[in-house]
């Protein structure tokens, strides 16, 4: 929608809910003309055009293609790292539960 160097104001919303959005603003600006209370009605209407604006557009920052002249991670998702394996023992706030001595239903291997 808009480029702002590296910033990008983007649009997502619904067409349906941005024509409704409009017609309520001019609505309320036409009622408040006709009727004089422009100051309350044209309050509204910018607190509903603000509503719209917050829920609708959105600032993105764009990532760069390639490292800058301090290095960096390069194309490619190269500065990704593999996850880490489960380490052998659990948390040291996690609670253990005994093994039962006899499990029901007969014999089961343990390891």
């Amino acid at each position: 929608m808009l480029r702002l160097g590296r910033t990008v104001l983007t649009y997502r919303g619904c067409v349906r809910w941005s024509a409704a959005t409009t017609l309520a603003v001019a609505g309320l600006l036409i009622g408040g003309g006709i009727t004089g209370a422009v100051l309350v009605t044209g309050t509204a209407a910018g607190a509903i055009g603000l509503g719209w604006a917050a829920f609708t557009l959105r600032m993105i920052r764009l990532a760069p293609s390639c490292p800058g002249p301090g290095g960096g991670s390069g194309p490619g998702g190269t500065g990704v790292r593999e996850p880490r394996r489960p380490r052998p023992t659990p948390p040291g706030g996690a609670i253990a539960l005994p093994l039962p001595d006899s499990p029901p239903g007969g014999a089961a291997a343990t390891v």
